[in-house]
């Protein structure tokens, strides 16, 4: 195992650790973007996706890198998941402020994602 500097990241045992933590959170995400109605605004996986894609960004802008699927993918996943909410967040008969703000979230979360991808590919 290699080391070359002092960071708790510097070492090859806990980029390899990274590497299978983010593997895992972009693989959970795919299995909820392939059953979409795991994503409406009232499932689990509506909550926890966001979250799966905010602890990447974090990683990503740490300038971790994790291993993003190509731009189309992540364009789709954005569509699939707000597809999903907006087609389920009336039943639910939110506050209308709280539904134009938490929208606001999640587009911006997404579009964080997209940025993160592309500063990974540069």
């Amino acid at each position: 195992m290699g080391t070359w500097a002092h960071g708790n990241f510097d070492n090859d045992a806990a980029l390899d650790w990274l590497g299978e933590t983010t593997k895992k959170l972009l693989d959970e995400i795919q299995v909820a973007m392939d059953a979409p109605e795991r994503l409406q605004a009232d499932e689990w996986d509506a909550d926890i996706v966001p979250c799966k894609i905010e602890l990447l960004c974090v990683i990503s802008e740490a300038g971790m890198r994790p291993h993003w699927p190509e731009k189309s993918t992540l364009e789709q996943w954005k569509t699939t998941y707000l597809n999903a909410w907006d087609s389920s967040i009336d039943g639910l008969d939110p506050d209308p402020e709280y539904k134009m703000q938490r929208r606001i979230t999640l587009v911006k979360t997404f579009n964080r994602m997209l940025h993160c991808a592309d500063l990974n590919k540069a």
